[in-house]
């Protein structure tokens, strides 16, 4: 939504993210000269700061970064992510029994179970290592959303995906607004963004075109969409497994 917000030209055709990601390995070796795989994962986050700085003082604008990381120290007593040029996070965040069950199809799966156990540990982290992308510390689903909302320091606008189904203009308003946004334009502008990014246009430019994000592994990205799939899909035993786990910020953000 927010590339197609932002793009400055009418090919509402392609499916192009805006921004890099912050597990970006080639990024890391460009900018450090260094061969990021020589590095064990924890040398390279003493470095990820640095290179979060040097984005932005290159910049001309708000660079949008998307993340998987959780909020933490790197190692050195500073945050994965430096206070001096971060702007602010939006942060997505979804019911977890529905993650689990679009997890698992992401990585081109079915094992509810794994991805349970995944969502409940507390040192899950993802990609490292010899893996395409920088290691990425997740943490477990609440573990992951405390470290981002307990810290005071980056701005933080938190958007439920259930609410973005809902309401997706005014979630998009408020994307919007929150990244300094504005003008008489942007009523339109929202609408034909929402109207454009529709699942099903995105799963037709997918079968189209394809996706450079979607996994080898996936049968596809844009897969659902809907709200619910955790109820239907996962036996009671991960359900209640996560409930154990989680319970306390889901009945905080109304996943009662």
């Amino acid at each position: 939504m927010l590339a197609h917000l932002l793009r400055d030209h009418d090919d509402h055709t392609e499916i192009d993210p805006v921004g890099s990601i912050s597990s970006n390995r080639p990024t890391f070796d460009h900018i450090t000269g260094l061969s990021s795989s020589d590095l064990t994962d924890d040398e390279v986050d003493l470095l990820r700061p640095e290179i979060s700085r040097m984005i932005a003082s290159n910049a001309d604008k708000i660079e949008f970064i998307k993340t998987h990381d959780s909020y933490y120290d790197c190692g050195n007593g500073e945050p994965i992510f430096p206070l001096d040029c971060s702007y602010g996070a939006i942060y997505l965040v979804r019911n977890p029994l529905d993650i689990a069950v679009s997890y698992a199809y992401h990585q081109g799966h079915q094992d509810f179970a794994k991805v349970v156990r995944r969502m409940n540990c507390p040192t899950h982290s993802i990609a490292g290592g010899s893996h395409t992308q920088i290691r990425q510390k997740v943490s477990s689903w609440s573990g992951h959303y405390r470290s981002w909302h307990d810290q005071s320091d980056i701005p933080v606008l938190t958007i439920r995906y259930e609410d973005m189904v809902e309401n997706t203009a005014g979630c998009l308003l408020e994307m919007a607004t929150f990244i300094g946004l504005s003008g008489e334009g942007l009523p339109q502008r929202i609408k034909t963004a929402v109207e454009q990014t529709r699942f099903h246009k995105l799963q037709e430019n997918e079968q189209s075109t394809g996706f450079k994000e979607k996994p080898e592994r996936a049968a596809r990205f844009f897969r659902s969409g809907r709200t619910g799939e955790g109820v239907e899909s996962l036996d009671i035993d991960l359900q209640r497994a996560l409930l154990k786990k989680h319970q306390q910020l889901m009945r905080e953000l109304g996943y009662a």
